[in-house]
C-alpha cells in the first residue's frame, strides 16, 4: 500500500479530478466532542479519515435571482445537478480509488434523511445515521461556520455544497482554519434575510480541535416558508389564487424537474454575505460584476399587483 502521506494526497487530487473544487482531511478525533447520533463511527464503524470535498455553486446562477430575472439556473445547477449527478460521481470515484488499495469507505450525499428508523442492536444509532457536512468541512480544515450557519470557506465564502468520504484508512488531516478568518460577524446575513430566521447571537458552538466554531440558531421554520417561495414580496410567481394546495404552475415545474424550489434564492445567507466577503476582499475569488448593485430587490405593491 502506499505511504499514507501519499496516498492522502492521491485522494486529493482524485477528488479534484472527479469534479471537486476543494476538498481536505478529517481525523476522526476530531469527533470527540460530537453527540453518539451525529458521530461518524455511528455510520460506518471503522472510521478513521473523513475526506470532506466541496462543489461551487454557479455565481451567475444567484445573480440573475438577484437582478430577479431567471430562477431555472440555481434550482438546476445547485441543487438538482451538483447533488444529484455531480457529487455521486465525484464520491464513487474516491470510493473506489480507496476500494483498490483496500480500504472500505462510506459516501455522504447531500440531501440525505436523518435518523430514519429504530436501532437494530440495544445501544446502536437510529438508521439512517446523521452528519452535519459544515460541521465536517470545519474539521478537514476547509472553512469555518458563519453566523447563518452556512460554512464559509476562504475560496468562495458561502458559495459551496459539501460532501464527504468515510474511510478506514488512516490519512494524514489538514490543518484547522481559525474562526474569524472568513467571516467577520458583520451581520449583513442576518439583516438581508428575507425571513428573519439568522438570529444575531452566536449560541451554538462546535468544538473542533484547538478550536471552538459558533453560528447563531437559525430558525429554519421561519427560513422554509421564504426559501421555497410563500411570501409575495420575494416571490414574483404567486397570486392571489396561490396556496399550498393551488401553487403556482412554475413551482409544479420546478419540482417536476429539478425536484427543488428555491425561490429566495438565498438572499441573506448566500448573496448578501457573499457580496460583502467580495466587496470587503475576505475571500479568494474577485469578479468583474458586483453581486449586489444598489439595493436588493422587493415587491413592495405585491399585495396589490397580485
Amino acid at each position: 500500500m502506499a505511504a499514507k502521506t501519499d496516498l492522502g494526497e492521491q485522494v486529493k487530487q482524485m477528488a479534484l479530478a472527479s469534479g471537486a473544487d476543494i476538498v481536505g482531511i478529517a481525523s476522526i478525533d476530531r469527533f470527540e466532542h460530537a453527540p453518539p447520533e451525529m458521530h461518524p463511527r455511528g455510520i460506518f464503524s471503522h472510521t478513521r479519515s473523513l475526506v470532506v470535498m466541496g462543489c461551487r455553486m454557479l455565481r451567475g446562477a444567484l445573480k440573475t435571482i438577484e437582478e430577479g430575472n431567471y430562477w431555472q439556473a440555481y434550482n438546476c445547477d445547485s441543487y438538482q445537478y451538483i447533488n444529484e449527478i455531480l457529487a455521486p460521481h465525484m464520491l464513487r470515484k474516491v470510493i473506489l480509488f480507496l476500494e483498490d488499495h483496500g480500504y472500505t469507505s462510506v459516501p455522504m450525499h447531500n440531501p440525505f434523511g436523518f435518523h430514519a428508523g429504530r436501532p437494530v442492536r440495544p445501544g446502536g444509532t437510529k438508521p439512517d445515521g446523521g452528519l452535519s457536512l459544515r460541521v465536517i468541512g470545519c474539521a478537514a480544515g476547509l472553512g469555518e461556520m458563519g453566523r447563518s450557519k452556512l460554512f464559509l470557506t476562504p475560496q468562495f465564502g458561502p458559495r459551496q455544497r459539501m460532501y464527504a468520504v468515510l474511510t478506514d484508512a488512516e490519512l494524514p488531516a489538514d490543518p484547522l482554519i481559525e474562526p474569524g478568518t472568513v467571516c467577520d460577524n458583520c451581520g449583513t446575513c442576518s439583516r438581508a434575510c428575507p425571513a428573519g430566521a439568522i438570529p444575531a447571537e452566536r449560541t451554538r458552538e462546535l468544538p473542533i480541535g484547538q478550536y471552538v466554531y459558533t453560528h447563531s440558531p437559525l430558525d429554519c421554520e421561519k427560513c422554509c416558508v421564504v426559501h421555497v417561495g410563500w411570501d409575495k414580496r420575494f416571490s414574483p410567481f404567486l397570486t392571489d389564487e396561490s396556496t399550498p394546495d393551488n401553487p403556482p404552475g412554475y413551482y409544479e415545474f420546478l419540482q417536476a424537474r429539478f425536484r427543488h424550489q428555491s425561490i429566495c434564492g438565498a438572499r441573506g445567507c448566500v448573496r448578501a454575505c457573499m457580496d460583502h466577503l467580495e466587496k470587503t476582499g475576505r475571500i479568494e475569488k474577485q469578479y468583474q460584476t458586483p453581486m449586489i448593485e444598489g439595493k436588493q430587490w422587493v415587491i413592495e405593491d405585491a399585495d396589490e399587483h397580485a
